[in-house]
């Protein structure tokens, strides 16, 4: 089983700087209001990871 620091990966301090990294089948999401964002796979926005207050961040593209 592994930890959700194991399936959030990189932490990142700008919207846009995990914009250029993720991929077109990753997601952003964040926690804690867009202080900190998190690239992680489709499925692993997981309902363990939506109960820990995590969300997706929209494009504003």
């Amino acid at each position: 089983m592994s930890s959700i620091s194991d399936k959030l990966g990189q932490k990142y301090f700008d919207i846009e700087a995990a914009r250029v990294d993720a991929s077109p089948t990753e997601i952003i999401i964040t926690n804690d209001e867009g202080s900190t964002y998190y690239i992680v796979n489709h499925d692993e926005l997981t309902n363990e990871l939506l109960q820990q207050g995590f969300k997706k961040v929209e494009n504003e593209e």
